[in-house]
């Protein structure tokens, strides 16, 4: 395979083709061992550009064409007296260098809201860590456990010891995989932006420290993030549940936590059915997580009387 089709951002058909003469490609990138950082750079680039003819080597000669991270270049990061760093620290590879350049032009062409902080968005929670890895920076993290970044699993698509299948294939199959991560975060960026407006209105709405949505949407972040004083109130959201029924979620104290503002009454951690509605009193509760944190139920009036219920809760 030296050839694919995959769909843009704009969900617009593009081609990438891997060419064995360097004077037929458009744009150069290393051959060998392949990362994150290239391939990435490769799915910016398509956007960009559209569609690519892309030779691989370790030294290139035509300039002519778009040279990314090799040939120590515009988009190389690999000269010695190289030292692009942002402000927190992490250096620049190849794919920070081309997202820097070519990032605004893409996400003006989709008419988001904010450029620049859309950018910084994508810069944060997809660019940054490529660009990390790529550097041998290393996280401030120690778990007892293996992290699968981005960079991580792109790495895996590159052929093992004993794998006899083609190196230029494999790229392209880390391509295919690299541009439905960025697809998928743009869109979902796009999505929880679009949320934004509508639970900054329920905010606005909101009682008692209760967040009413009429379906589920993204909020947690939304609520933590808000300027409006009532934001800060909200210790339960209610929404109703895609198998049925409304959830009672609870606020947590900070982003991507799992420590809650004000958890449901112990006693009813892990209960379900009959035995959850006696103890709470409440008809058609249904489930409550044993951690205390999301509570189900069958009708509207029984998520309000959860919420109710559990803010007076004195622990």
């Amino acid at each position: 395979m030296k050839k694919i089709s995959l769909k843009n951002i704009y969900d617009e058909n593009v081609e990438i083709e891997v060419v064995d003469n360097e004077n037929e490609a458009n744009f150069i990138t290393h051959s060998g061992t392949f990362h994150a950082d290239e391939v990435m750079a490769s799915v910016i680039l398509l956007n960009k550009f559209g569609s690519m003819k892309l030779y691989r080597c370790n030294m290139p000669t035509n300039f002519d064409a778009f040279v990314y991270d090799v040939g120590f270049k515009e988009f190389d990061h690999h000269a010695i007296d190289f030292d692009k760093t942002r402000p927190n620290g992490i250096k620049y590879a190849s794919c920070g260098l081309v997202w820097e350049k070519f990032g605004k032009d893409i996400l003006k062409k989709l008419v988001v809201d904010s450029v620049d902080s859309f950018f910084e968005g994508i810069d944060k929670n997809l660019i940054m860590d490529i660009d990390r890895d790529d550097n041998g920076q290393s996280l401030d993290v120690e778990l007892p456990i293996k992290i699968q970044s981005i960079p991580n699993l792109i790495a895996n698509f590159n052929p093992t010891w004993d794998d006899l299948s083609s190196e230029t294939t494999n790229f392209l199959r880390a391509v295919l995989f690299a541009n439905e991560i960025f697809n998928n975060l743009i869109k979902n960026m796009i999505s929880k932006e679009k949320a934004r407006k509508m639970v900054e209105q329920k905010i606005n709405e909101s009682k008692d420290g209760i967040l009413i949505l009429d379906k589920y949407m993204p909020w947690k972040d939304i609520v933590l993030s808000s300027s409006n004083p009532k934001a800060s109130e909200i210790i339960y959201a209610i929404f109703p549940s895609k198998r049925g029924g409304y959830n009672v979620v609870a606020t947590p104290i900070a982003s991507g936590s799992f420590d809650v503002k004000k958890p449901f009454p112990k006693q009813w951690a892990g209960k379900e059915g009959k035995e959850l509605q006696d103890i709470s009193g409440i008809n058609t509760i249904t489930f409550c997580h044993k951690n205390l944190f999301i509570c189900a139920c069958k009708k509207f009036d029984d998520a309000i009387k959860i919420a109710e219920i559990s803010k007076n809760v004195v622990d």
